[in-house]
C-alpha cells in the first residue's frame, strides 16, 4: 500500500513536469497561450495545495478530541483510505518539533497523542517512572496497549528535544 503512494506521488510530479514541457513548447510558439496555460496551471497547483492544508488542519481537530488514536481508527471515523490518512499524518509528523501534540510511527502505523496525553507522559517520565510504571498509568487514561508504544513516545519526543534524556 505504501508503494503505490510512492506512485502516485511520482506520477503527480511528473505530470506538472510534463505540462511545464507542454507550456513551455507552447510559450515558443505563442506567447499568450502559454502564459495563459501557466496562470491556470499555477492556479490549479495552488487550490489543491489550499485543500491538502485545510484537510490537515481539519483533521487536528479531530484527533485533539481523542487522547490516542491510530491511522486505522482514523482512517474507519473519517471514511478515508487508510494511504490517504498515513500521508496527511506523515506530513504532520516532518514537521511536530514545536507542537504540543505528538505523532508516533511504530510497527507500519501512525499513533497520534494529543497535548494531554503527551505532558502526562511528560510528567511521569520525569518522576521517575519506568517503562512498565508509564505504561500502567497511560492505560488508565489512554489507549497505550504496550511497551513498546511507551518506548517509541519517549524516543520521538527525545529525538525532538521535547524531552531530557535520563
Amino acid at each position: 500500500m505504501i508503494h503505490l503512494s510512492r506512485y502516485i506521488y511520482y506520477l503527480k510530479t511528473s505530470i506538472i513536469y510534463i505540462a511545464l514541457g507542454i507550456i513551455l513548447i507552447l510559450y515558443i510558439f505563442n506567447q499568450i497561450i502559454g502564459i495563459f496555460l501557466a496562470g491556470l496551471v499555477f492556479a490549479v497547483y495552488f487550490v489543491s495545495f489550499l485543500i491538502s492544508l485545510s484537510s490537515k488542519r481539519n483533521l487536528l481537530k479531530i484527533l485533539q478530541k481523542y487522547s490516542t488514536i491510530t491511522d486505522k481508527e482514523i482512517s474507519n471515523k473519517l471514511e478515508r483510505p487508510l494511504d490517504d490518512v498515513r500521508s496527511i499524518l506523515f506530513s504532520l509528523a516532518k514537521n511536530q518539533k514545536k507542537k504540543k501534540w505528538l505523532i508516533v510511527f511504530l510497527n507500519k502505523r501512525y499513533i497520534f497523542l494529543n497535548d494531554s496525553a503527551v505532558e502526562s507522559f511528560k510528567q511521569l517520565y520525569h518522576m521517575g517512572y519506568n517503562e512498565k510504571k508509564i505504561l500502567e498509568h497511560l492505560q488508565r487514561n489512554t489507549r497505550i496497549k504496550s511497551r513498546a508504544e511507551v518506548k517509541a513516545i519517549e524516543l520521538t519526543l527525545v529525538n525532538q528535544k521535547r524531552l531530557k534524556n535520563n
